[in-house]
């Protein structure tokens, strides 16, 4: 066989096989490629991005509810401080007016205590 005869016959099976698209093919498969890998990433990224912004989303709505539970607390807590305080201080004022010794003979009133 002539070379000629096998390049017909190459050219012909080409042809045959969807010519120019197979020929397109074979010297766009890299750039296909490069291209259906940047379609897959964008894709990707847009599920992570989405994914992202729900987990912000989530994080700020529990940093609000942490902020309102920290103010309750503090704020019972200042309460209970406060009335801390004011039991001290009637137990300063009833220590100043009672003697609290056991048979203090200065005890007002006397009781026998």
């Amino acid at each position: 066989m002539e070379l000629t005869t096998i390049m017909e016959m190459a050219a012909s099976a080409i042809t045959a096989v969807g010519g120019w698209e197979v020929v397109r093919y074979m010297l766009n498969r890299k750039t296909n490629r490069r291209k259906e890998e940047a379609e897959a990433d964008n894709v990707e990224f847009g599920v992570l991005r989405d994914a992202m912004l729900f987990l912000q989303t989530q994080l700020k709505e529990k940093e609000q509810r942490f902020a309102e539970q920290n103010e309750v607390v503090r704020r019972l807590n200042a309460d209970v401080l406060e009335a801390t305080r004011q039991k001290a201080q009637l137990e300063l004022e009833l220590h100043r007016y009672r003697c609290v010794v056991r048979n203090c003979a200065h005890r007002d009133p006397q009781n026998g205590y």
